[in-house]
């Protein structure tokens, strides 16, 4: 019994003992074992996609350091229609999601912790819009939807970090409107026309526009010669500088008769003729309207009198037609003309490379047949002038003020208009006749003209350039003054505008200040680059590109190289207009004030 006790039963079991606490030591302990990874917060290891395209697809599939199987996902934050199926997130962005940044936030859970991904996705969108022209008529707003499906497709470009663009193609329908697929977000430049490109970020624009009066009469096969006599009584005594001009509705190239000839009569026998495509015959109403010299010491002007309005008309072409009518004084109306020059002539002060000298001013008030929404653009000289100073025959046909630019002659003439105003001038009450409807818009215009020359490579004679200064407004009840200002320290890539310099024909940044005091709508750039004459090999500048910002920096499509350009760039203010969703609306108050670079070369290839 003794010796049983002490050898058999007690020896083995102490070595038995210590190895079964040194294995469960070792499952409890054993350095990076399965039971340290299995509680370990999770990490993210994928990478989302940023980038997505509207109307199609996002998917992300993400993935974390700890086992999926231990782990719950969760979105904090996503856009609206997005899904998350395990580790997996899906979307289709839409119109309205593409092109801005959509946030995503995802959260990974298990027993030890959390983790967080957080990322931004904006996709390539469609652009929309409509081109729908508004004519404002006797018989209300008629809309007509321009057919941009024969014409040139409507573009997008895209600007490239290496200064290039990504030029993107759309199409246009003949509702009026049109799409450009899969453009990138930002701002980029959208040409509806090869005319005029618009620098915007907007996914939606309107490019309608506002005219008054019906559309025009229509074209006949062939050009004929069409003469329109008149035979009318009423008229206040004729004296010289008289003028006659019969206005249409449809508008057309309105009928002038010179009435000075019959100098102390109230009655007036003429007639004229134009030759044309016009088909006259869908012309149903005009207006018969004299126009007589304003007394206004210091101005040369002409202001409407007697007038009458003329219906059931039935004119033909290619022949004679009558027409015979009593005329009647007209209502009068007046306004004090009171002018601070001194305000407009600083404007040219950092106007260009040289100084600009004024060359010439002009003021008129006319009023828009039929427009009670907003202000509407000339069309065929439909507006009725009412009071017209400085413009000169026969150019009050159509009163406006002549845009900056080369001058039109291409020579040292100055423009067109009456002395410039360089003083505060008040030149009293001015009374002119309207007989027109009071819902009709009175829109008084004022605008200054100055010029200066620039060389232009390979000529020995400098470009006259017009640069005028405009306004439009209500008819005044306060001085005429500046409603806006010019843009300050322009540049391109970093350089002053003002001094002659080359640039490459990419990567190329227009930038500016904006003008001190009132802020305006935004900006034109006309671009004008040299050309030679077909007809005559005479070297010039002509238009190369308008374009049309409300920021005050832009990179410019690719410039042609060995090319010289001159750069005009006008602010512009307007009641009603916005450069990035719908540029050619308009409203009172309108302005522009120009600058003008000095001769910019592109480097050859």
């Amino acid at each position: 019994m003794f010796i049983g006790r002490s050898t058999l039963p007690s020896a083995p079991r102490k070595p038995l003992l210590f190895l079964g606490i040194a294995a469960f030591l070792t499952a409890c302990t054993g350095g990076t074992g399965d039971m340290q990874t299995s509680t370990a917060a999770p990490a993210f290891t994928s990478t989302p996609q940023t980038s997505a395209v509207q109307d199609t697809t996002y998917t992300y599939q993400f993935s974390t350091q700890a086992a999926d199987g231990a782990v719950n996902f969760s979105l904090l934050s996503a856009p609206s229609g997005a899904a998350l199926n395990g580790n997996t997130i899906t979307w289709t962005p839409t119109a309205a999601q593409s092109r801005v940044p959509n946030q995503f936030s995802v959260r990974a859970t298990n027993a030890a912790g959390t983790a967080t991904q957080s990322w931004t996705v904006t996709p390539n969108g469609t652009i929309t819009g409509s081109w729908i022209e508004t004519y404002w008529t006797s018989t209300g707003p008629v809309q007509v939807r321009f057919n941009l499906a024969p014409g040139l497709p409507p573009t997008a470009l895209a600007p490239q970090p290496d200064g290039s663009f990504q030029i993107v193609q759309g199409s246009g329908n003949a509702d009026g409107t049109f799409s450009i697929p899969n453009v990138p977000p930002g701002y980029y430049w959208f040409a509806p026309t090869p005319a005029a490109m618009y620098w915007t970020s907007s996914s939606s624009i309107d490019l309608g526009i506002d005219l008054f009066g019906d559309r025009p009469p229509g074209t006949t096969p062939t050009s004929t010669t069409t003469t329109v006599d008149v035979n009318l009584s009423g008229l206040d005594p004729l004296q010289a500088g008289d003028v006659v001009e019969f206005l249409s509705d449809p508008p057309s190239f309105p009928f002038a008769f010179n009435a000075s000839s019959a100098a102390g009569a109230t009655g007036l026998i003429s007639g004229q003729s134009i030759g044309s495509n016009i088909d006259f015959s869908q012309i149903h109403s005009g207006l018969l309207l004299q126009y007589e010299p304003v007394d206004v010491t210091g101005l040369t002007a002409l202001a409407s009198g007697a007038e009458t309005m003329i219906s059931n008309l039935s004119l033909s072409n290619g022949t004679t037609n009558t027409i015979t009518a009593t005329l009647n004084h007209a209502p009068s109306a007046s306004f004090d003309l009171n002018v601070k020059g001194s305000a407009w002539v600083s404007l040219l002060n950092s106007a260009g490379p040289n100084p600009a000298t004024p060359v010439s001013s002009t003021i008129s008030v006319v009023a828009q047949p039929s427009t009670t929404g907003s202000q509407s653009v000339p069309f065929f000289g439909g507006e009725v002038p009412l009071l017209l100073e400085g413009q000169g025959l026969p150019a009050f046909l159509f009163p406006s003020c002549p845009g900056s630019g080369p001058a039109p002659s291409g020579s040292l003439t100055l423009p067109p208009g009456g002395s410039p105003i360089t003083m505060d001038q008040d030149f009293g009450i001015v009374q002119y006749g309207d007989p027109l409807p009071s819902s009709w818009h009175r829109i008084f215009s004022f605008c200054q003209t100055a010029s200066l020359s620039l060389p232009l490579p390979g000529s020995s004679s400098p470009v006259l350039f017009d640069l005028t200064d405009t306004q439009s407004t209500s008819i005044p009840a306060s001085p005429i003054a500046p409603l806006i200002s010019q843009v300050q320290n322009p540049t391109i890539n970093g350089s002053s505008l003002f001094v002659a310099a080359s640039v490459p024909a990419t990567g190329v940044t227009l930038s500016w200040t904006p003008p001190s005091g009132t802020a305006p709508t935004g900006y034109k750039i006309a671009a004008l680059a040299e050309l030679t004459d077909p007809l005559n090999g005479s070297l010039s500048y002509g238009e190369a590109g308008t374009f049309y910002t409300a920021t005050t920096s832009v990179p410019l499509p690719p410039l042609q190289a060995g090319k010289t350009y001159i750069f005009v760039i006008t602010a512009i203010l307007d009641g009603a207009a916005n450069f990035e969703t719908s540029p050619n609306r308009s409203a009172l108050p309108t302005a522009s004030v120009s600058i003008i670079c000095a001769p910019i070369t592109v480097a050859g290839p």
